[in-house]
């Protein structure tokens, strides 16, 4: 019995210290996780422009500034949908993208070689909308927008191949909320679609 005691101390001590060490943007006040349950989503828009300011929270992840954000989960599912709340109107696109280098991260998505994006004029939203942002590996077309739940016939895009990353790029004042969390979704996704995932290998 005592050695079980000391086990159940010595385990106990462990995962104390392991809380203590782990902590959200390097702050040392509040911990990113409680016994496994993490405060934020998984995905994030994590892979970032040296003057795109991202906040991160429950509810999503806060764009601002200049340049591009996206995640460093690739979308490996059939089908993904995610959404993107226009909190401040400017200028930004939204879309999918390969690696990108920090020179290409300094400016917009969408040059339809390492980046497909639809752009806010052709989008017509403003502060208050949501886009819908739908991606599917084997249907045509791979990647379609929709603005407060309708379809957006003039923004999808027919073929991307290879692997792509959620993506969207700010400028002249826009402010983005990329929302991940199904939970947080204004709009149902489409047929098979659901929210992205993280690999297993990568949980």
């Amino acid at each position: 019995a005592q050695q079980q005691q000391k086990t159940k101390t010595t385990s106990t001590g462990m995962l104390s210290n392991c809380c203590k060490c782990c902590f959200r943007n390097g702050s040392r006040e509040t911990p990113a996780f409680e016994l496994g349950q993490l405060d934020f989503p998984l995905v994030r828009l994590d892979r970032n422009g040296i003057e795109v300011n991202v906040e991160s929270s429950a509810t999503g992840d806060a764009v601002s500034g200049r340049g591009v954000a996206y995640t460093s989960t690739a979308i490996e599912q059939d089908a993904a949908y995610w959404e993107v709340h226009v909190e401040g109107t400017g200028v930004f696109r939204v879309g999918v993208c390969r690696n990108l280098d920090q020179d290409a991260m300094r400016s917009h998505i969408g040059d339809e070689n390492a980046s497909w994006a639809l752009r806010s004029e052709d989008a017509g939203a403003v502060e208050g909308d949501i886009i819908g942002v739908a991606f599917g590996q084997a249907e045509l077309p791979n990647l379609s927008f929709f603005l407060n739940g309708q379809l957006l016939e003039h923004g999808v895009v027919n073929r991307i191949r290879g692997e792509v990353f959620p993506a969207v790029s700010v400028d002249q004042g826009a402010k983005l909320r990329c929302v991940f969390d199904e939970a947080n979704f204004e709009h149902a996704p489409p047929r098979t679609h659901s929210a992205l995932r993280v690999t297993q290998n990568i949980i």
